[in-house]
């Protein structure tokens, strides 16, 4: 962490600001708002822009449902049918704002124009200009970008889209079961549970928007107020195929701007998972596939068969089929992510539909409103999960497997799998990497070194790290037993030591047999992060895999924290028996819960002969791993 970061209460901290800001609590109530009157709706074609205090040609509504049968009634304008599907979780929340803003502006420019409109007329012409304008393919969504700032003060419409795409859906599934009857009459039993499925999807969905809609309104709100802000905090660029993190340049403009009342860190996470290249990046893992399925397949009988399994970030449903095929009764597949309609096609591909069910929500929603397959008292015996991001704690999905655990796992017997995790913490020399510059094809590049060591300074990395270039021991930082952990356990300080390996003299700049004893010193230029991952259910069989250096490398590679080499790297020496130890911390981000800061108080030293410590330096090391 750049030695700019300040934070007075907590000398730790790799925030850019104080989180004290009182404001952000108001945020903070899962959606809940104190002020909880009605609104005042308006329809889309009653409504007078230039005479608004009219109660003939500005009616008003109690209910949102009133104002929108208003126009129907007599305007022939249908605003629900102009909408996107209400499963359209990704599009719906954005194109109901610029479709409300978009009828509403139309309807004040023809309320300015000389020659007025009777009302279906005026339906008409608003029905087709909205076909019009949805029927355009143009990547460029420049021109619906003016829409998300309200046409009209206060807009209650714009405060409850969640109420609109409820509409929506309440429309779609009696359409559903009308043009069903028929159907119904012969094959009864069958599509019985068609509909209840589908019902049981649609419930599930509506969970999904009650978590949002406080952010919802909260964004409305700043449309209004600031649009050119709004915007800039709002957008978020899409996860590359690795996971790997933002341009440099990017967060540092980001980590600058104003802090927004707002910081969605949930959308763009779910969206990035609906990218195939993170799926096949996964699948293609070998030692992160391969490690699962073994723990499994060869631990059917004892932990699968005749159980009920949840797999939660089910993904393309992979662990979901191999619960299957280990002989589970029920699977329950959960995802957030629109990777979820492929996960069940392919599930009814490979034949096992009648085990596996798939449901898309945020796991703590569909908890608090009963909207998963399970009967009453009915508990779930193994939770199969792959949560780890980098540095074990990335995008901080364990918080969500633990609370279906706390909920829902069966006591005593039942257990998350897999079940053991630990974070481990090394040194490594990039020498080879530095002195790369002092000859590149036969030219001196040395000016290139310090922008390297800039970037590399910057943040924490994530990169495959040669175990050739460690030169200390692979120390554990800490072991978390994942079915019994607390949340508070998974941000931890933690001591730590580090030794030269017995091959690190070969690192030093001159032999260690040299006259000079600072011949003989090993630079550490970095701190490499990793873990490791225990299927170590008693009485099964113990299934592991490693994303140290040591291991083969996996997707996850290793999370790397960089001193600066030009100016203050740390050194052990050969002959003196140098150590190198400290406290590590780990904690999620105040501002983004999805990233995290990593800091380490580190010094060097050893034991002289009378026992006593002989410190040589020391220094803080503070890096982020930004969402």
């Amino acid at each position: 962490m750049s030695s700019s970061r300040k934070n007075n209460d907590d000398p730790w901290s790799s925030s850019d600001e104080d989180d004290d800001d009182d404001d952000d609590d108001l945020l903070d109530n899962d959606g809940e708002d104190d002020d909880d009157d009605r609104f005042t709706f308006r329809s889309i074609c009653s409504y007078s822009h230039n005479h608004p205090s009219s109660s003939d040609s500005s009616p008003t509504f109690d209910t949102l449902a009133s104002a929108l049968e208003y126009d129907v009634a007599h305007y022939g304008f249908n605003l629900l049918g102009h909408l996107p599907p209400s499963s359209d979780e990704d599009d719906f929340f954005e194109c109901a704002i610029v479709l409300v803003n978009k009828c509403r502006q139309f309807v004040k420019d023809k309320e300015n124009e000389e020659k007025k409109l009777d009302e279906m007329e005026l339906g008409k012409q608003l029905n087709d200009y909205v076909k019009t304008t949805q029927g355009k393919e143009d990547d460029d969504d420049e021109d619906d970008v003016a829409y998300y700032k309200p046409v009209m003060e206060d807009d209650a419409m714009l405060m409850c889209i969640d109420e609109l795409q409820e509409l929506k859906r309440k429309g779609e599934i009696e359409s559903t079961q009308n043009g069903s009857e028929e159907d119904n009459a012969t094959e009864a039993t069958g599509t019985t549970k068609e509909n209840s499925e589908t019902i049981h999807k649609l419930q599930s969905q509506v969970s999904l928007l009650e978590k949002e809609l406080s952010r919802a309104k909260a964004l409305i709100g700043t449309l209004a107020n600031d649009d050119d802000d709004a915007m800039s905090d709002g957008s978020c660029s899409s996860n590359e195929e690795e996971k790997a993190p933002p341009n440099k340049t990017e967060k540092k403009k980001r980590r600058k701007k104003k802090k927004s009342p707002v910081v969605d860190t949930d959308s763009y996470y779910f969206t990035s998972y609906s990218n195939t290249g993170i799926h096949e990046t996964m699948l293609r893992d070998t030692v992160r596939t391969a490690a699962y399925e073994e723990a499994i397949l060869s631990n059917a009988k004892p932990l699968f068969r005749n159980k009920v399994v949840m797999d939660i970030g089910c993904g393309t449903g992979v662990l979901s089929l191999f619960c299957a095929k280990a002989g589970a009764k029920k699977v329950i597949a959960v995802d957030n992510s629109d990777i979820l309609n492929q996960a069940e096609r392919i599930v009814k591909l490979n034949g096992f539909e009648n085990v596996v069910t798939c449901v898309r929500g945020k796991i703590e929603s569909l908890i608090e409103t009963k909207g998963l397959p399970l009967d009453d008292g009915e508990t779930v015996d193994i939770i199969v999960s792959e949560w780890m991001g980098y540095a074990l704690f990335f995008e901080t999905m364990l918080p969500s497997v633990m609370a279906a655990r706390d909920a829902l796992m069966t006591p005593t017997t039942g257990s998350m799998f897999p079940n053991v995790s630990k974070i481990f913490i090394e040194g490594a020399n990039g020498s080879q990497r530095l002195n790369y510059w002092d000859n590149v094809h036969s030219l001196n590049m040395a000016p290139m070194k310090e922008r390297m060591v800039a970037e590399l300074t910057d943040e924490a990395w994530v990169e495959v790290v040669d175990d050739a270039k460690i030169v200390t021991n692979r120390a554990m930082l800490i072991e978390h037993n994942l079915n019994t952990c607390k949340d508070e356990e998974l941000d931890f300080e933690a001591p730590f030591e580090l030794h030269l390996r017995n091959h690190a003299g070969g690192l030093s700049q001159q032999p260690p047999s040299s006259a000079n004893q600072d011949d003989a010193v090993v630079p550490i230029h970095h701190l490499v992060i990793s873990f490791d991952i225990n299927f170590s259910v008693p009485d099964t069989n113990v299934v592991s895999f490693s994303t140290g250096c040591q291991s083969t490398p996996t997707h996850w590679k290793q999370t790397v924290l960089w001193f600066d080499p030009m100016h203050n790297c740390p050194g052990l020496n050969v002959r003196d028996g140098d150590v190198m130890r400290g406290t590590f911390r780990m904690k999620r981000n105040a501002e983004n819960h999805r990233a995290i800061d990593m800091a380490v108080s580190w010094e060097t030293g050893h034991i002289r002969e009378d026992s006593s410590w002989a410190r040589l330096a020391d220094g803080v090391l503070k890096r982020s791993l930004i969402a």
